[in-house]
Order: structure tokens, then sequence, then C-alpha cells
């Protein structure tokens, strides 16, 4: 019998590219997005693939699909990967921007983590994967939402490891740098060591399969942010200035 995985922002980007990749190695695909138009162009890919069009931000509705998934449908891997990135202006901050990321960004990671775990394939180690980013590990500029709301995510899935910790689910927290999707096609300013969504996808199944607790690609963006990370505290402050500037 198949695996199953459950990829939440499936549609497009690292989503698509993941959700392709896991069912060309077998596995079971439910690839989740509120795009049916772009989740059926998905499905028509592959024949392991079963679209779900949802809003995770919907808890009600969220909560409906889980609770009519049949009994035997036990989910093996979970990533919960739907984000969104919007940019705002310190001096006139958008309240609506901030709730609208925090909303997909944070909460709908929550409420598809309190829906799942009864839905995962306990005794067989499932893992639940949490999508964060390297975004959080240096104050960018016009990034308050989309950083805070990276912060808050990859300390949920840290905290939720060590309270899980006496089950058999691993909870992988996976922190990517700048992946080449539609998403980052929209930013207008040099994005170091890109990868192809592709690429991070193979990354993400490898990383799974080895039951990693944290993966973050690619490797030289991450160095280079945990070295600035190490600088004093107010020249690290500068040298944001002075990026900023650039």
């Amino acid at each position: 019998m198949a695996k199953i995985c459950l990829i939440t922002g499936a549609s497009s980007g690292m989503g698509r590219a993941t959700a392709l990749h896991y069912a060309a190695k077998g596995w079971q695909v439910y690839a989740v997005a509120r795009s049916a138009d772009k989740l059926a162009e998905l499905a028509a890919q592959h024949a392991n693939i079963k679209p779900v069009s949802l809003d995770v931000t919907n808890s009600v509705a969220l909560a409906g699909w889980f609770a009519a998934l049949p009994a035997k449908q036990k989910i093996d891997v979970a990533i919960l990967n739907a984000g969104n990135c919007e940019y705002v202006e310190a001096t006139d901050l958008d309240l609506a921007a901030f709730e609208r990321t925090f909303a997909l960004n944070v909460h709908a990671v929550v409420a598809c983590t309190r829906y799942l775990l009864p839905a995962l394939n306990l005794g067989n180690q499932p893992t639940l994967a949490i999508v964060s980013s390297m975004a959080h590990f240096f104050p960018f500029t016009r990034s308050e939402a989309y950083g805070a709301s990276k912060a808050a995510v990859s300390y949920f899935a840290d905290s939720l490891r060590v309270d899980l910790a006496a089950t058999d689910i691993n909870v992988c927290l996976i922190e990517p740098g700048f992946i080449d999707t539609p998403l980052t096609r929209k930013n207008d300013f040099e994005m170091p060591f890109i990868m192809a969504a592709d690429d991070a996808a193979k990354r993400i199944f490898d990383g799974i399969a080895a039951a990693k607790s944290r993966l973050r690609f690619p490797r030289r963006l991450s160095v280079s942010l945990k070295l600035l990370g190490l600088l004093p505290y107010n020249l690290r402050n500068a040298l944001a200035r002075k990026m900023k500037q650039q």
C-alpha cells in the first residue's frame, strides 16, 4: 500500500515541486491549495496526486475535510508549506497585511497541526514538516510582517517537537532561503544563492526520509546568515541599515 503525503500550498512553487517529487516516488499525495484550476493542472501531471481545493485559513472547512477523511487514510508525511510574503512600510504599517500574513503563515499552521495530529499514521514514525524561512535570522528591510511570522512558526515547530517527544512523530522544521518561485520572482532585489524549486523538493524529500529534525538550504546562505548573527548587536544593526541603502 502506497504511503500518503499531504502538502499544503501545493499549487505552485516549492509545494508543487515537492508534490510532484513525492508522487514520482510512488507516494499518494494530497495536494492542498485554494486554486482548483492550478490543482487540476497539477493532478494531470501524475496519477498519484489527489487535488484538495481548500483554504487552510478557514478552520471550519479544514476541520470538515479532516473529519471526512477515511479512517484508513492515515498520513505518513504532512508538509505545511502554504505561506505568503507581504512587504510593509515602517512609517505607515499596514495592519491588514500583518493580519493576512499571520493568518496564513502562523494561524493556519497551528490549525492544520491541530487537525492533522489524529490523522497521522501513529506507530509508523510519521513526519509533520513545517515550512518556515531563514528570513527571521536577520532584520531585512520591509520584512516586519513576513520575518516576524516566520520567527513565530519556527518557535512553534521547535516547541511542538518538545511536547511530542513521547510520541513517534518527527517534527521537521524546514527553513529554506530564496527559492525560485512565483512569489520570489516578484522581488526587486538580489537574492543570493537562489535555488530551483525542484532542487528544494529533493532536499525536502531526502531530509524527511532521513528523519531530520531541521532542514536549512541552501547551505551557503545558512552559513552566511549564521556568521552575521555572531556579530555584535550594534554592528549587526548597522550592517542591516547599510544593506537597506543599497
